[in-house]
């Protein structure tokens, strides 16, 4: 048994050594779209998405904003479930350790540049960037082929469905590369994150129905017993002397800079985030009795921009320097109430 586990350690070893290379690679030859690079990851981060692009969604139609904010944090949950459970290391960390292990013999010859944005709190399998924005890319892709579709026959030629799949995989490729650039994943991390979100994306549409008429009880007792689940494994860890932020130690130990660490980029705000928004939609259940109201264009852009302005300003009013409680109590009543208003009560002043 001990033979097999040294074996896959081996193994495993290797692979990310040779990784290393891939990420050299791509910080040597794809500087010309460091722009572009940083765009999305900054930009296409997983918290601008719930609070910039998809309520941006919503001003073209309720329906969209809707099936989209739904999937996305079901999914956003399920990522942050498993780099709770189980952080990966970052290549950044993963070579500054062989350099630091005086154990290892032969240092990988990488050398690999540290960016702001490298400073990373928590685990890289799977990477939450590509495995939200594909979800968020083709949703957004099988909304406005259908509308395309049903509107004209040109659409739906071969051709059209062809041009759209390179644009999709082309976009994601994308995301993949930029995180290679900023050397914040490996590449397995960004492949893996980006399958295992087309495979939670279908699992969704397969179960949508069902999802959207669960009564408000049982979706609340749903979220209470994944909060139960993710404090469990904490105290499961720390029995078995697993040390739970093991993740932001790495990033406090191996980041330039301290002060390029941020709140927003833990694992437990991950977390409460995204139960916070689970809950939003848990209290707006049951999802399909929602009404979807047809309202003119400015309208939804300014009732869902009042919306979007107030929560930007509860963002910036976080309760950062009053203790670990109280930052998270506050942010996820925050996300709570934002997206159940989002979600419920924001149309009723189409």
């Amino acid at each position: 048994m001990e033979s097999m586990v040294h074996i896959i350690s081996e193994a495993y070893h290797k692979t990310l050594t040779r990784e290393l290379f891939i990420n050299e690679w791509a910080q040597e030859r794809l500087s010309f779209g460091k722009p572009l690079w940083h765009f999305l990851s900054v930009q296409m981060e997983p918290n601008n998405m719930f609070n910039i692009f998809i309520p941006l969604c919503g001003i073209f139609s309720q329906e969209i904003l809707l099936h989209l904010f739904s999937a996305f944090t079901l999914i956003s949950t399920l990522n942050s479930f498993e780099k709770w459970i189980f952080p990966e290391t970052r290549p950044l960390w993963f070579l500054r350790e062989q350099f630091a292990n005086k154990v290892v013999v032969e240092k990988p010859a990488v050398a690999l540049e540290s960016h702001q944005l490298s400073c990373e709190m928590t685990g890289g399998l799977p990477c939450a960037h590509s495995m939200t924005f594909t979800v968020f890319v083709l949703i957004l892709a099988s909304f406005f082929f259908v509308r395309c579709w049903d509107r004209s026959e040109a659409w739906r030629s071969p051709f059209c469905r062809c041009i759209m799949y390179f644009l999709i995989i082309g976009m994601v490729v994308c995301m993949w590369l930029s995180r290679l650039y900023l050397a914040t994943e490996f590449l397995h991390q960004c492949i893996l994150g980006s399958y295992l979100g087309i495979r939670a994306l279908s699992t969704f549409e397969g179960n949508v129905k069902y999802l959207f008429a669960r009564p408000r009880r049982y979706a609340v007792s749903a979220v209470c017993f994944l909060g139960g689940l993710a404090l469990s494994v904490y105290y499961v860890k720390l029995e078995l002397n697993i040390d739970p932020h093991w993740s932001v130690r790495e990033a406090f130990k191996w980041c330039p800079e301290p002060t390029y660490l941020r709140h927003e980029v833990g694992p437990i705000f991950a977390l409460v985030r995204d139960l916070g928004n689970l809950m939003g939609l848990a209290l707006a259940s049951p999802l399909y009795k929602l009404e979807i109201k047809q309202s003119s264009f400015w309208r939804r852009c300014r009732f869902l921009g009042v919306l979007e302005f107030v929560n930007y300003g509860l963002r910036l009013s976080t309760f950062k320097q009053s203790g670990r409680f109280v930052f998270l109590t506050y942010e996820f009543l925050r996300n709570a109430v934002h997206s159940l208003v989002l979600v419920k009560y924001v149309s009723n002043f189409y």
